[in-house]
């Protein structure tokens, strides 16, 4: 058995989970992590929440690498260190300081001064590399990896101000870049039979819905390309019902997620290789298969991959964020 955790850790600022009544997260709740110290104890608190499920990978969105607004700390580096693991990768869907000049980052890694075109001019300046976007921590080793950009939306005009026609009731936004990181973990035989290895990726889509589901369909071939079998987790920004219209892949896992004060909705979603259909494009029931081994493969253009199922799931709010995470156990279909 596999388990993922996916959840949008919003920069880890502590959120309504923060006030769940245990002393560790209560006394953090409103905390300022823009001093490192306090960055650093909210992350730690997290690392121990996290290991309470005993994930065996965890997919996160929206996480800060050496923002001024998170105490300039490596977030993915520091949550993979704090709960023990080796293996991690970060992906920055763009580069620079939240509150700054956003740029394209030429190694979305970020790992060093030549991955960021101004990267050389903030080292002389004593500051590391800056950005922000997608990671995934594994207590498996992990192979390849590959990051496809996804693009931005438009511009979209929100009213904020309660007198619709003052100009000043609106605000322009600009449309955030978009990234898929998809990797390679390698697994025990035991861990999912069938299988040494699944091809995992995480996401962040758009807010708005056009380009979320145009973005989804990016996101989900790039991953296909991939050996299988494929889990394509994060906050898609899309209700299931539209997920579902859209009939590339089957959602796994159950349970609102936003806002996490009072979920009402579920937008962050695990995605995995669709049932085998036959001759009628009908889905085969389970029982019945597709090969002569009688077992639910999925055919991937390099052989065959079992087809994984959620034998579990669930969600749970965390320190951080506004929004609850999700998780779902995996294994093969038989």
């Amino acid at each position: 058995m596999l388990r993922v955790l996916t959840f949008n850790l919003q920069h880890g600022l502590p959120g309504a989970g923060a006030g769940d009544g245990t002393a560790a997260t209560g006394s953090l709740a409103g905390a300022d992590i823009r001093d490192p110290a306090t960055a650093r104890a909210v992350l730690t608190a997290l690392a121990e929440q996290i290991g309470e499920l005993a994930p065996d990978v965890v997919a996160l969105q929206e996480v800060d690498l050496g923002q001024a607004r998170s105490g300039r700390l490596d977030q993915a580096g520091l949550l993979a260190q704090l709960l023990g693991w080796r293996h991690h990768r970060f992906a920055a869907a763009w580069a620079g300081p939240v509150a700054g000049l956003r740029r394209r980052p030429l190694r979305p890694a970020l790992t060093g001064p030549a991955d960021d075109i101004l990267g050389p001019a903030r080292a002389l300046l004593g500051l590391g590399p800056a950005g922000f976007g997608n990671a995934l921590l594994s207590r498996h080793p992990i192979g390849g990896c590959r990051v496809l950009r996804l693009g931005r939306g438009p511009a979209s005009c929100v009213r904020r101000g309660d007198n619709p026609i003052d100009p000043r009731s609106y605000r322009a936004f600009t449309a955030t870049a978009r990234n898929l990181l998809a990797v390679r973990i390698e697994l025990p035989e035991a861990t999912l039979p069938g299988a040494t290895g699944i091809s995992l990726g995480v996401t962040h889509l758009a807010t708005r819905g056009d380009t979320a589901a145009r973005q989804l369909a990016a996101a989900w071939a790039g991953l296909a390309s991939l050996p299988g079998p494929h889990l394509l987790a994060g906050d898609l920004n899309l209700p299931a019902e539209r997920i579902t219209a859209l009939g590339m892949a089957r959602m796994l896992g159950d349970g609102p997620t936003f806002p996490v004060a009072r979920p009402s909705k579920r937008i962050d979603h695990f995605l995995t290789d669709p049932w085998p259909t036959d001759v009628d494009g009908v889905p085969l029931g389970i029982g019945v298969a597709a090969d002569p081994e009688r077992t639910f493969t999925v055919l991937d253009g390099r052989g065959r991959a079992p087809l994984l199922h959620a034998v579990d799931s669930g969600t749970r709010s965390f320190i951080v964020s506004d929004h609850a995470g999700t998780w779902v156990d995996l294994e093969p279909v038989v």
